[in-house]
């Protein structure tokens, strides 16, 4: 008995991707006392660049100069730097180097990052860090732009760096500090149908302007069993937004425990900042619909 039930449902969470279904159970009357798991997870601003350079997003100017880097991200997948450089020294020959496995390149191919104004990029095209030198031209006059090295104090020059198709935010590791995961109570939905809402809530301060990814594992093990013993039937699982073939989030089963899931976010419920809103705050909603009997009351424990 068991087993032929366990089957459709594990096919319906499974073949739907859809399948964040957590402390969700069809029923006429159910009370919710369960327990899954969830992951909350942590990051903060990273300063980044060597020496002198620092200002983030894996941009370096080595220990020579000094860069000012004013980010504009208009979206999880498209961020510009317009970086200042500045020196304390005479005829500085500087080079810039831009790390793609740091935000907000995510680990994307380097080919991805381009030079929209002040410079020239020098590395191969799949080569990591891409590297960056400076204009000349032959006016023998100094622009900020267009003949901006050799570099002397007193002098700023601007290079403008943008990635348009950048890889998607990368889900961020389970330490405590970039956001929080809470799964609501059961809502019974018309008479064929229970949901209940994934909220993350980011954490990272707004000083960091770049999007992030999140990360949750849901144990259904509790699901199979309840609606085994109560002879429940399933017929569908959904989620509202729906997975999107990955852009609004993936699921995966752990390959040692079906009941195990994974969810990853995909582009478009990246996280940014920490508002109560989106983008700093993201929901995925989930029901199973069926039926089972109209006098069960559903209670699970840990």
């Amino acid at each position: 008995m068991r087993a032929r039930r366990q089957g459709p449902l594990l096919a319906a969470l499974v073949g739907l991707a859809a399948l964040v279904a957590l402390p969700s159970v069809t029923a006429a009357a159910w009370t919710d006392d369960v327990w899954f798991s969830a992951t909350a997870s942590a990051g903060t601003w990273d300063d980044g660049g060597g020496g002198g350079g620092g200002g983030g997003g894996g941009i370096d100017g080595g220990d020579d100069v000094d860069l000012d880097i004013t980010w504009n991200v208009s979206g999880p997948t498209s961020t510009c730097a317009t970086v200042d450089i500045t020196t304390d020294g005479t005829d500085v020959e500087w080079e810039l180097t831009v790390d793609v496995t740091q935000r907000p390149w995510d680990n994307g191919p380097p080919s991805e990052v381009e030079v929209d104004n002040g410079g020239i990029i020098v590395s191969d095209t799949d080569v990591n860090p891409v590297v960056i030198h400076g204009n000349t031209d032959s006016s023998g006059t100094f622009n900020s732009m267009s003949n901006n090295t050799p570099l002397s104090a007193g002098e700023t020059a601007t290079v403008v760096i943008c990635g348009f198709n950048n890889a998607g935010p990368e889900p961020q590791p389970d330490d405590g500090t970039w956001y929080t995961t809470d799964w609501s109570d059961v809502e019974v939905v018309g008479s064929d149908s229970v949901c209940s809402t994934l909220t993350v809530q980011g954490l990272v301060d707004p000083s960091d302007p770049f999007y992030y990814g999140w990360q949750t594992d849901v144990n259904v093990q509790w699901l199979v069993d309840a609606l085994d013993a109560e002879d429940a039937t399933v017929f569908y699982v959904s989620s509202s937004p729906s997975p999107s073939g990955g852009y609004d989030f993936t699921f995966e089963q752990d390959p040692d425990d079906p009941y195990l899931i994974h969810i990853e976010s995909g582009v478009a419920l990246a996280l940014q900042g920490n508002s109560s809103t989106p983008p700093g705050q993201q929901q995925v909603e989930v029901c199973v619909h069926g039926s089972v009997p109209e006098t069960f009351e559903f209670t699970l424990t840990p």
